[in-house]
């Protein structure tokens, strides 16, 4: 009786210490899984400062006046712009949530100092831009852009949105399938008429 105790006693000890290397095996593996987050963090952490920077060093123009979604007046260098929103197209005036897309701009950036990144001038003469606007905190700043697409009030013009960096492809593709996904704005309706589709059978 007593040798099986001992056996036992033994048996548990071996299991006990076992036990125990096994914890500080894995000890090592947790302490290098903080160290990588705590890189990725400080990783996009400049990421998103170089960002803001960026956009701090965009020409700074006064938003004199919304057309409608995607098109608006600024005012640069005392003279008069008509930007036309880059790689997202709004309804038309007249064409079903339009005037609400308007208004959704209008709440944005209406009357607001803005910050412009431009990419050319399209067959209008006006000039293609994500425009920026201080929102929260003075450090963050919101993409207007890609707001509009979130909020449902455009579509994105996939045509026309190459220059663009991938990842800011891909961002915009899924802020439009969230607000697909979810109903926002003019995706409450079932089916709604693309205005480049309105546009050609106007």
């Amino acid at each position: 009786m007593e040798l099986l105790i001992l056996f036992l006693i033994v048996v548990f000890a071996v299991f006990m210490v076992g036990l125990s290397v096994s914890k500080t095996k894995k000890q090592p593996a947790r302490s290098d899984q903080r160290k990588s987050s705590q890189a990725a963090y400080k990783t996009k952490a400049q990421g998103e400062a170089q960002v803001r920077e960026r956009i701090k060093n965009l020409p700074e123009v006064k938003v004199k006046h919304i057309i409608d979604g995607d098109t608006v007046i600024v005012v640069k260098n005392w003279h008069k712009i008509k930007i036309r929103l880059d790689s997202i197209d709004c309804p038309e005036d007249g064409q079903h949530w339009g005037d609400t897309a308007k208004y959704g701009l209008i709440k944005l950036i209406g009357g607001r100092k803005v910050r412009l990144e431009e990419h050319g001038i399209d067959g209008h003469e006006r000039t293609l831009a994500t425009i920026y606007v201080q929102h929260g905190y003075e450090s963050e700043w919101m993409n207007v852009n890609e707001r509009m697409v979130t909020l449902g009030h455009a579509w994105v013009m996939r045509r026309f949105y190459d220059h663009l960096p991938k990842d800011r492809r891909d961002k915009l593709n899924r802020l439009e399938r969230w607000a697909r996904s979810k109903k926002v704005g003019l995706w409450q309706e079932a089916n709604p008429i693309p205005p480049w589709k309105w546009r050609s059978e106007g």
